[in-house]
């Protein structure tokens, strides 16, 4: 029989923000296409992680998929930065308003909470050994 972890809760949480992360995405004004598909991915191992750990307990490599979820959700994250850039630069200037960034920067925020709590999940382990 195998205990959860905190960590197995925080790739839990580490899912529903990377969730919330890709709805807030919408709202950004300049787009990258692989941000989503990256974002996806990583709720996808997150939710991987969470449903092996379930049903099979404690399992080898269980503890390296919240790394790959933080390395997809920071792709994701940094491949967003390009097609901001001169957004944020031209708010800068004067020339947009800033509600183009807020959103960018929300966005940016729960993304990068997202990744320290898949690399937290990670380094605390998903599940261990129940004593009996």
């Amino acid at each position: 029989m195998t205990k959860k972890t905190l960590g197995f809760y925080l790739s839990a949480i580490s899912a529903v923000l990377a969730l919330v992360s890709v709805i807030l995405y919408g709202n950004v004004f300049a787009t990258s296409g692989s941000v989503r598909p990256l974002l996806i991915v990583s709720i996808v191992v997150s939710v991987a992680v969470l449903a092996l750990t379930a049903v099979k307990g404690k399992f080898p490599g269980g503890n390296l998929l919240p790394v790959l979820s933080a390395v997809l959700v920071m792709g994701g994250v940094a491949s967003s930065f390009g097609p901001m850039a001169n957004t944020v630069v031209f708010e800068a200037l004067g020339m947009y308003t800033t509600t183009y960034s807020q959103a960018y920067f929300t966005f940016v925020g729960v993304g990068a909470a997202a990744w320290v709590v898949s690399v937290i999940a990670a380094f605390s382990g998903i599940a261990k050994k129940a004593d009996k």
